[in-house]
């Protein structure tokens, strides 16, 4: 009889742990060492049970002492009180004292990532205040700068409109120029203090997964460069749709060929696909590569003889500048 009752002690304290993990994973490691404690209460009779990692009280349920009883010593992670006098219940404490090392240190993981996760949410909060102030910093230092520009263009306008009064050929010039000099200056200003844009960190594994080896269609030659990405302006979506309409335009051809690298102007990149005889582009997917083009901020070449090229001349990211071409 008495193994008996041993064994429907253990098959209850199997069940009550795994019932434990349970409510741990459901609710957290905290509500997993309450459901602990409640549960050697339960087993053993107990009036209160405490958790201690070294002589820190984790987590307490029941009448529980202000102090232990003995914090000189390191005593047992589970305490029970009154103490556990049966051999039922010193069995409950050892079995349970065995399993509250593996909660108690998910508890200990699941604080620091709660920590972490709050100093995360703090930096993400003065990250997009800083955000706001250098966007308000941007937006008045494109004003300031712009204000001067209009003015010199507005006089340079009348001069040379003779308001004035009469100008030789050579102050007509250098009118001319100082007039274009502040155009393209208030261009650039434009653009590298305009509100951000979304943009693609890379390139490269948009057109390499587009032109990926598929059944039915010829492996594609990639000429990529390989010592540094290839940042570009404009959203992933609209990168990821050229690729595919470039596909699809050179579908059908024997072997394609394609080519990324600096343009002739500054800031700029070139994205040159030829393709050998057998590929067909039809005037829809044309006109859908030119509307991305200009979407994208660039220019498409169409050459249908004596192959299929198409050329692109896409602009990169001002903040990383394109290598000088080669």
């Amino acid at each position: 009889m008495g193994r008996r009752i041993e064994d429907d002690l253990d098959a209850r304290m199997e069940t009550t742990l795994t019932a434990v993990a349970e409510q741990a994973l459901r609710g957290g490691t905290r509500a997993g060492l309450e459901a602990l404690l409640k549960a050697s209460l339960r087993l053993t009779g107990a009036t209160g049970a405490a958790l201690y990692e070294g002589r820190v009280c984790v987590m307490k349920v029941g009448n529980v002492p202000a102090r232990r009883a003995d914090a000189t010593k390191q005593s047992s992670i589970l305490e029970l009180w009154p103490a556990p006098l049966t051999t039922s219940q010193r069995s409950v404490v050892k079995r349970f004292s065995a399993f509250a090392p593996a909660l108690l240190a998910a508890h200990a993981r699941e604080v620091a990532q709660g920590a972490r996760q709050a100093r995360l949410l703090e930096a993400k909060r003065r990250l997009e205040r800083t955000v706001a102030v250098q966007d308000k910093r941007r937006s008045r230092a494109a004003h300031d700068l712009r204000t001067p520009l209009m003015v010199i263009k507005g006089y340079v306008d009348m001069m040379i409109k003779g308001t004035g009064g009469p100008l030789g050929p050579q102050a007509q010039r250098y009118l001319e120029r100082i007039a274009k000099v502040a155009a393209d200056q208030k261009e650039l200003i434009d653009r590298r203090l305009a509100p951000p844009v979304p943009g693609l960190e890379d390139l490269r594994p948009v057109l390499t997964q587009a032109f990926a080896p598929t059944r039915g269609r010829a492996a594609a030659t990639l000429t990529l460069p390989a010592e540094r990405t290839v940042p570009v302006r404009g959203a992933r979506a609209d990168w990821e749709l050229l690729a595919r309409t470039l596909v699809r335009g050179t579908a059908g051809a024997v072997a394609v060929d394609v080519h990324l690298g600096p343009a002739q102007e500054a800031s700029q990149w070139l994205l040159r696909v030829r393709a050998c005889p057998g590929a067909a582009l039809t005037a829809r997917t044309r006109a859908m590569l030119q509307q991305l083009a200009e979407r994208l901020g660039g220019t498409l070449a169409v050459a249908l003889e004596p192959r299929l090229e198409l050329t692109l001349v896409l602009p990169g990211d001002d903040a990383f500048p394109v290598p000088a071409h080669r």
